[in-house]
């Protein structure tokens, strides 16, 4: 079994010594952001096992780029990777564990790549035995989240919303 935790978007990753303020890091004026999901990534640690890798769309990273110019106004070091949607985070108890996960959720038709052209990812997140395909490729950011994520994935904590 795997952790189980809030799906989000990682813009930026930060160290801060005190319990900071969202207001501290987040420019003013944020607005709802649409993402859409191109394919997924397995990758080589950890906090990267397995993840939606998330259309770089010009309201996107202007977000991103907003929040990572207001966090270096306040003399904030931040890392930045690609925007990504984490799906698992997991140790491999063995090794090719998450490509094996990957393979198995395409097979099961959890999920559904087109590459080439205009690739997309599809999730099914149809609940077991039901008859219609609840399919999603995307989704509206609403909310931008501060999360302290100093402990183990389970015991990450919203500072706030």
């Amino acid at each position: 079994s795997y952790p189980r935790f809030d799906p989000h978007i990682t813009l930026a990753t930060f160290w801060c010594p005190h319990r900071p303020s969202i207001f501290q890091f987040l420019p003013a004026g944020a607005k709802t952001t649409p993402v859409q999901f191109e394919s997924m990534e397995v990758g080589d640690h950890f906090l990267n096992s397995l993840s939606i890798v998330v259309a770089k769309s010009e309201a996107l990273m202007q977000l991103r780029d907003r929040i990572m110019d207001h966090l270096k106004a306040n003399n904030i070091r931040a890392t930045y990777p690609s925007p990504h949607m984490s799906l698992f985070y997991l140790d491999e108890s063995f090794k090719g564990e998450r490509a094996l996960l990957a393979k198995q959720l395409k097979a099961t038709g959890r999920v559904f790549e087109r590459k080439g052209g205009d690739p997309s990812l599809t999730l099914n997140c149809t609940v077991d035995g039901a008859w219609e395909f609840d399919g999603m490729r995307g989704f509206e950011g609403m909310e931008i989240w501060l999360v302290d994520v100093t402990e183990g994935v389970e015991d990450w904590s919203v500072l706030e919303r």
